[in-house]
């Protein structure tokens, strides 16, 4: 609890030394003469400390609201939420009971300190400098018919983009081995579709992809739009690592972006996911013209799903011409980091992934939101669409920073592929 001395503080300040001063001449004399100098000056320490926080606790009390607010009587002695929640989380671990006002107070403290606390759980719950790469390839790009204000794959609006096809198999295969000759552990496939009904041919191709990839010691990850519960068990019987199906945002602000697909069937396809055995993929975006107070709501459907994401990417709108949000403000970095830091703290085992829109900030930009914990990018000249950092630039930087590139999250000679399984889905 943070507390605030009392306006007679010197007074008390001064009793409770003169007090501590008396006790210590009678402890002193009863010291065995045997007793080293340094003994002595040990013992006494930590027995004046004892004594002068005890006598001064009592003498403490919990600050008040009053002019300005209870937040302008703190004092040196104040906590943020950052730190509390932060050493909780160290203590006991993940929690998923989180309530939005805990997270909001963690979100709004200062953003040094929640830097640092959000570093601090980093490095109790991770290996705090491994950093997990990934790249992303649109296999399926444009045409979309559904109206994501940020998009540029939506046929509603005009972006320059034009639609294509599936792309084939071994186009697919030869990008996955160029991403993980320069050094990515995840090969994530993106498709521009709603969802993958009435769509059986693509979805036994991408079937195939999955399982080749996998074959290749490779995780494998996809974004497909909505899927069904059959499709989800296929696709871990090919042997899919993570589903990535985002919530864009709170669920409050979700209707001014996106109306052709509901929040809750956005819910629906990650408990398909999580109840098939694979892993949930599920963040957002910031600067989408939300409130401080939506980011936080994002943040707290994640944190109180009944397991949290095992990777949770945090975007940054890229705002692209012909797209509603084309004129948006650019995020900015201390942004980035408070999402990040609080994504931390909340859901300390989770790949906090620091997603599109990286390429427009720094090296010391990114490194902050690698120390607030961040520790998983994407990798490769772009992200479905839209520009993004090289592979050789993230190598560079990682070099410069110290970064250990993360392995896969299994052996690479395991196939995680079910043959029988396989063959069950594709005659489905």
């Amino acid at each position: 609890m943070s507390f605030y001395l009392s306006n007679s503080k010197t007074k008390v300040c001064s009793a409770a030394i003169s007090c501590h001063i008396s006790a210590s001449l009678g402890f002193i004399a009863s010291i065995s003469t045997s007793t080293t100098y340094s003994q002595l000056l040990s013992q006494l320490l930590t027995r004046e400390r004892m004594l002068l926080v005890r006598s001064l606790r009592s003498r403490l009390r919990p600050p008040t609201a009053g002019v300005g607010g209870a937040g302008a009587a703190l004092s040196a002695f104040s906590t943020s939420a950052a730190a509390v929640e932060a050493e909780r989380t160290i203590k006991e671990g993940p929690r998923y009971d989180w309530t939005r006002d805990e997270i909001k107070a963690v979100y709004d403290s200062p953003v040094l300190d929640l830097l640092f606390h959000g570093a601090q759980v980093h490095r109790a719950a991770q290996n705090f400098r491994e950093v997990q790469q990934c790249t992303l390839l649109s296999i399926k790009t444009g045409g979309c018919s559904e109206d994501c204000s940020y998009c540029p794959q939506s046929s509603r609006y005009d972006t320059g983009l034009k639609a294509q096809r599936l792309m084939n198999k071994d186009a697919v295969i030869e990008a996955a081995k160029k991403a993980k000759e320069a050094g990515s552990t995840r090969f994530c496939m993106g498709a521009a579709w709603r969802d993958t009904i009435g769509r059986k041919t693509n979805f036994n191709q991408i079937l195939e992809y999955v399982k080749e990839i996998r074959g290749m010691g490779m995780e494998v990850c996809c974004t497909l739009g909505m899927i069904e519960k059959q499709q989800a068990e296929a696709l871990k019987k090919a042997g899919l690592t993570a589903y990535n199906h985002n919530l864009d945002t709170s669920r409050e602000y979700y209707p001014n972006i996106i109306t052709t697909r509901s929040y809750d069937e956005r819910l629906q396809t990650l408990e398909y996911v999580r109840d098939a055995g694979i892993n949930v993929c599920s963040g957002g975006i910031i600067g989408l013209g939300e409130a401080e107070e939506d980011r936080v709501g994002l943040l707290h459907t994640l944190a109180t799903l009944p397991t949290h994401p095992e990777s949770v990417p945090i975007n940054a709108l890229v705002a692209v011409k012909g797209t509603p949000l084309q004129d948006q403000k650019p995020v900015e970095i201390w942004e980035m980091i408070r999402m990040i830091a609080t994504a931390r703290i909340t859901m300390p085992k989770s790949m906090v992934r620091l997603s599109a829109g990286r390429v427009r900030f720094s090296m010391p930009e990114q490194a902050l939101c690698f120390l607030a914990g961040a520790n998983s990018i994407f990798t490769g000249e772009k992200l479905l669409t839209t520009a993004n950092n090289d592979f050789d630039a993230d190598q560079q930087m990682f070099k410069i920073l110290g970064l250990i590139p993360k392995a896969p999250s299994f052996d690479e000679n395991e196939t995680g592929t079910d043959e029988e399984g396989c063959k069950e889905a594709a005659s489905m």
